[in-house]
């Protein structure tokens, strides 16, 4: 039986595709635990770290220990980006959670550190291989006019260019992940490590959640719900709270539990372990009763968007079939009038999900039209948009008195339309068309089936977030815009491996 091996990319060679033939050994060293410095700086920290709880109170001491645990953990990232990538997916699924108990400590700038540190990284590696060019194909292409389009929104005559320098950091420095995972990727062991470790956060988010809506909100989190009013309606209503996990709101939440469980229920129609698949099955499971928990709206017409994509898109006949059947119980659900389904959907989740199938009679969805009516002319006479940060929340920080500032965009589009106009806007639809026809075609190309399964689901999600961004703003906060990033990537890069599988599969005495 021919042995399984993983593959490895080189990127600094001509792009043939072929596994590495260099073997690297490594260099006999004293263990880092035998060295008896080690045990001397660990005695340091711990008195330091005590001092500064007792003296400065517990905020500087936890300041203390972040510090040492994070500038290590920084430092390390800059030689080993695989290392720092699965740090950073890992923070920014906890970060939101974090930030309601460190009192007031800035923790989302780690992000940035962390990705301006992997960049310089990857720069450094780059030079030492001799390899100075920027990365290529079509959604390579498509981001970086993406970066420098809004680069250029520093020089529209009608934006404030404080509010661009605010918001530029979050559009450039995010869309910097892409080409790190891009590079990153170079192995199918390193492509499933990435792709389980999204589901496995995702599955301890949902978990979290569930926990929420059974056992009720923690007092701190209620605390940090109710002391802010906005915040407060947005998660209490319908009676109760809607739960959010450690993300910064239920919107978020339940859109990543929207788009992480229609992955989990894709990949069980792949060639997978029967033990792999029960746990996709009941990765799946905890997801989608977390998201109708959520109550986000948004999360319900993504799901069944996602899968009818994926449906025809393998066309499949079981994957049809299961299709059908879905969209007859659901159709069963929304159009009848069942007050609940067994232990767990009650009457008001129920009837919020029917709700974001009747927008009709649905009142958030009517204030949206009546919105985005208001805002067309403007849209229209603006070309180039706005500016980058004109409505939102810093729209009202850096313009208080516009008539912008308090306008709600809602829509990712819209948002894109009234900062960017509607060339940006053409722009960002062309950014989401291409990735689209690139997986697509990459799907139709390939041979492995195990891959195809992979590219398949990845570009099914894609899909259901182009559907979610138009009612609701998905891309704007951590994790979700990490993975979509993360996903642009491992479309790219699915497609080389499979190259490289039909290689040997096709030579397996190349290596020989």
């Amino acid at each position: 039986m021919q042995e399984k091996k993983d593959y490895i990319l080189d990127f600094t060679a001509d792009p043939t595709l072929k596994e590495r033939k260099a073997t690297i050994t490594p260099r006999p060293s004293k263990g880092l635990l035998q060295s008896p410095w080690i045990y001397v700086l660990l005695l340091i920290m711990s008195v330091g770290i005590g001092f500064s709880f007792s003296i400065f109170g517990p905020v500087f001491g936890f300041l203390v220990i972040g510090m040492a645990i994070g500038i290590p953990t920084v430092l390390y990232s800059l030689v080993n980006l695989k290392f720092g990538i699965v740090v950073l997916l890992i923070i920014s699924y906890f970060l939101q959670g974090l930030n309601r108990v460190s009192s007031g400590v800035p923790l989302g700038i780690v992000l940035d550190v962390f990705l301006v540190v992997m960049l310089i990284g990857l720069l450094i590696r780059k030079w030492q291989a001799g390899d100075y060019n920027l990365a290529k194909g079509p959604i390579s292409y498509v981001v970086w006019a993406w970066i420098i389009y809004n680069v250029l929104e520093f020089f529209n005559p009608v934006a404030n260019t404080q509010a661009w320098i605010f918001v530029i950091r979050g559009i450039a420095i995010l869309m910097i992940f892409y080409f790190i995972i891009l590079y990153a990727i170079d192995s199918m062991s390193f492509f499933k490590v990435l792709l389980n470790m999204w589901i496995v956060l995702s599955l301890i988010c949902g978990l979290y959640g569930l926990f929420q809506e059974f056992h009720g909100l923690l007092p701190f989190e209620k605390s940090w719900v109710a002391a802010d009013e906005f915040r407060y309606k947005l998660i209490f209503n319908w009676g109760r709270y809607r739960i959010f996990s450690f993300l910064n709101d239920p919107t978020v939440f339940g859109v990543l539990m929207s788009f992480s469980g229609l992955l989990c229920i894709t990949l069980l129609t792949g060639p997978f372990k029967f033990l792999y698949k029960i746990f996709l099955g009941f990765s799946a499971m905890v997801m989608l009763l977390a998201m109708v928990y959520a109550g986000t709206r948004t999360a319900y017409a993504m799901l069944p968007a996602g899968f009818i994509f994926y449906a025809l898109l393998t066309f499949q006949t079981r994957t049809l079939a299961f299709a059908a059947f879905g969209l007859a119980v659901g159709a069963a659900i929304i159009f009848s009038d069942i007050r609940s389904v067994g232990p767990f959907l009650s009457t008001n989740s129920l009837e919020r999900i029917r709700s974001a199938f009747k927008p009709s009679e649905d009142p958030s969805f009517q204030v949206r039209e009546r919105s985005q009516a208001f805002i067309k002319p403007y849209i229209h006479a603006h070309p180039f948009g706005a500016g980058l940060g004109s409505i939102g929340i810093w729209g009202q920080r850096f313009n208080p008195g516009s008539p912008l500032s308090s306008f709600a965009p809602d829509s990712g589009f819209v948002r894109v339309a009234v900062e960017l106009g509607w060339v940006g806007l053409l722009l960002y639809c062309a950014f989401f068309a291409v990735i689209l026809i690139v997986g697509i075609r990459n799907y139709y190309r390939m041979r492995s089936p195990e891959l195809k399964a992979y590219m398949a689901a990845l570009v099914a999600v894609v899909f259901s977030i182009v559907i979610g961004n138009y009612p609701q703003q998905v891309l704007i906060q951590v994790p979700n815009v990490l993975v979509f990033y993360a996903i642009m990537a491992m479309i790219v890069r699915l497609r080389e491996l499979d190259k490289v599988t039909t290689i040997q599969q096709n030579n397996p005495y190349e290596n020989f």
